[in-house]
């Protein structure tokens, strides 16, 4: 008999310089990890400040996509537009196909706001 996956759940608040991960555990969520982008500034120049926030980006994005790895369904909020921006660096690699991300937009919030819109989201 095949045993039923039981579905992981996370939010990700984030904004272009962190990131904070609202698991579940236990049946409740609480605060997990915190990313913060990397900002390199060895760069001089327009098009070489430009190449390397692409370059801080993509790791940024690529550090947050392995902390969700794991989840079946993640909800990833926050202020302005790097949440779309993540969403399609997602879109680019297979491992996250077949999870269910959901996009929603929020200001700057408190961990306990965090944990009560992720909980809130997930128990709908």
């Amino acid at each position: 008999m095949k045993e039923e996956h039981q579905k992981q759940y996370a939010g990700l608040w984030m904004d272009t310089h962190e990131a904070i991960l609202i698991t579940q555990e236990n049946g409740d969520f609480s605060i997990g990890d915190k990313v913060k982008a990397d900002q390199y500034h060895g760069y001089s120049g327009e098009h070489g400040a430009m190449n390397a926030e692409k370059v801080d980006n993509r790791k940024y994005y690529k550090a947050l996509a392995s902390h969700i790895l794991k989840y079946d369904e993640v909800l990833i909020f926050g202020p302005g537009k790097a949440q779309e921006a993540f969403l399609n660096f997602l879109h680019e690699d297979q491992h996250y196909k077949n999870k269910k991300i959901t996009l929603d937009t929020s200001g700057n919030i408190t961990d306990p706001q965090m944990i009560a819109k992720v909980r809130d989201f997930f128990n709908d």
